[in-house]
């Protein structure tokens, strides 16, 4: 049995590859789910935000034995996973080692949208590429590329990432994947700036996209201009690549071209 792996930075970005995990949990692979933060941003409730994302997750065929919440069982911080990318790359590791390893690792992508989810990027990617994974895919949340200040895209690949790989979902998938996202109910302001642009994707095709891997990009900014989390104020960027320039050089990471084509 293939076994996947879906890497998320925070309770509720499963919202990003819903009915990617779905089509994986129908055609009987062995999926898991792994939050590498604790989602305890502005001091919201570690517990209730693991309860939702388990009932959101059972609704696409996942048990609670294959979610595996790091984030609060290591104390890594919502906000601040860039501090702790060593730490959780090493637990992450023992994972892979304690469930016999994964056949492919699916990551937020390097799009500069919110720093966890960057830094769940690289985690996720050197301990798969140490583990000999193959199959590592990347899917986008949302980026701020091309828009001023605090305005950003949802679910929109950049095209410096490559190749574009394309599910399109039914209209049972579409009406689902927005359903997930109400279970996340201690959110609702989160959701209020999502959820809109993210009914309007549903609405016009539904289609939740990966992309290939390419770790050149690991030490250039995702776009042109500030990041969106640096521009909404939440670190500066300069903080976070040198945190991810410490990380890449203690694994002895060189970032170099990976031209592989997407797969589904």
């Amino acid at each position: 049995m293939q076994r996947i792996l879906f890497m998320l930075a925070h309770p509720d970005d499963e919202f990003a590859c819903s009915i990617r995990i779905l089509d994986a949990s129908r055609r009987g692979l062995d999926v898991h789910c792994a939050y590498l933060t604790d989602g305890a941003y502005g001091e919201q409730s570690t517990l209730l935000r693991m309860e939702e994302t388990t009932r959101a997750l059972a609704l696409l065929g996942i048990e609670s034995t294959s979610i595996h919440f790091m984030g609060s069982e290591f104390g890594f911080p919502d906000g601040r996973l860039h501090a702790y990318m060593d730490s959780a790359a090493t637990e992450l590791s023992r994972l892979f080692t304690r469930v016999g390893g994964f056949d492919a690792v699916y990551l937020p992508a390097w799009e500069g949208g919110h720093q966890d989810h960057d830094a769940t990027h690289l985690i996720g990617a050197v301990t798969a590429r140490r583990h000999g994974v193959v199959e590592i895919l990347q899917f986008p949340l949302y980026n701020g590329a091309g828009l001023p200040g605090p305005f950003f895209n949802v679910l929109n690949p950049l095209s410096a990432n490559g190749a574009v790989d394309a599910y399109s979902a039914g209209l049972k998938e579409r009406l689902l994947a927005i359903r997930l996202c109400l279970v996340h109910r201690s959110q609702w302001r989160t959701w209020m700036g999502i959820l809109p642009f993210f009914i309007w994707k549903m609405l016009i095709g539904g289609r939740f996209f990966v992309q290939p891997v390419d770790s050149a990009r690991w030490l250039e900014p995702a776009h042109s201009g500030s990041p969106l989390y640096e521009r909404r104020g939440n670190l500066d960027s300069h903080v976070f690549f040198g945190a991810a320039r410490e990380f890449l050089k203690k694994y002895d990471v060189s970032p170099v071209a990976d031209d592989r084509p997407a797969t589904g």
